[in-house]
C-alpha cells in the first residue's frame, strides 16, 4: 500500500481529494442525479478519501511497512484533536444550514453533518487512545522548538 510521509505529498493528496469532490459535483450535476443520490455518493466518496489518507499517511518515526492499528487515525494526538475539532465545527454548520435552508436541502445537510460528526468521533477517540500509549522510541517523542522572546 502507498505510504505518504512528506508534508507536501499529504497536502497534494488533500488538494487532489478536494478536486475529485468538485469534479464529482460538476459531473453528477450535469447528469442530473437526484439530490438524495448525489448526497449519498458525495459523502461516501468523502469517507473513502478520508480513510485512504488515514491508511496511507505516516508520521515521523512511524513504521512504514506494518499497517496502522484500525483505531489509529493520526500519528500524534494533537493532529487528531485539530482535525476532529474542524469536523465538529463543519458538522455544526451543517446542522445550522439544515435548520435555516429550504426543506429541499435538509437531507444533504443532515447526512453531511452525520458523516462529519462520525469522522470527528473517530479522530477524537484515536487521539485519546494515543495519549494513553507512551512513545515507543525516542524518535517518536515530539520535539518542540524553543519559543523566541
Amino acid at each position: 500500500m502507498l505510504r505518504i510521509r512528506k508534508t507536501r505529498w499529504k497536502i497534494g493528496y488533500v488538494a487532489f481529494a478536494a478536486f475529485v469532490l468538485v469534479a464529482l459535483s460538476v459531473w453528477t450535476r450535469s447528469y442530473s442525479l437526484p439530490d438524495p443520490m448525489y448526497s449519498v455518493v458525495a459523502n461516501l466518496l468523502t469517507v473513502l478519501l478520508y480513510f485512504g489518507g488515514v491508511r496511507s499517511f505516516r508520521g515521523a518515526g512511524e513504521p512504514l511497512e506494518p499497517p496502522r492499528a484500525l483505531w489509529r487515525m493520526t500519528s500524534r494526538p494533537r493532529a487528531g484533536f485539530v482535525i476532529g475539532s474542524i469536523l465538529i465545527l463543519n458538522s455544526a454548520y451543517g446542522v445550522f444550514s439544515a435548520a435555516t435552508q429550504p426543506e429541499y436541502f435538509t437531507f444533504a445537510y443532515v447526512l453531511g453533518a452525520a458523516v462529519e460528526a462520525s469522522l470527528a468521533f473517530l479522530y477524537f477517540r484515536s487521539s485519546i487512545r494515543l495519549r494513553r500509549v507512551p512513545p515507543q522510541a525516542m524518535s517518536d517523542v515530539p520535539r518542540w522548538k524553543p519559543m523566541k522572546r
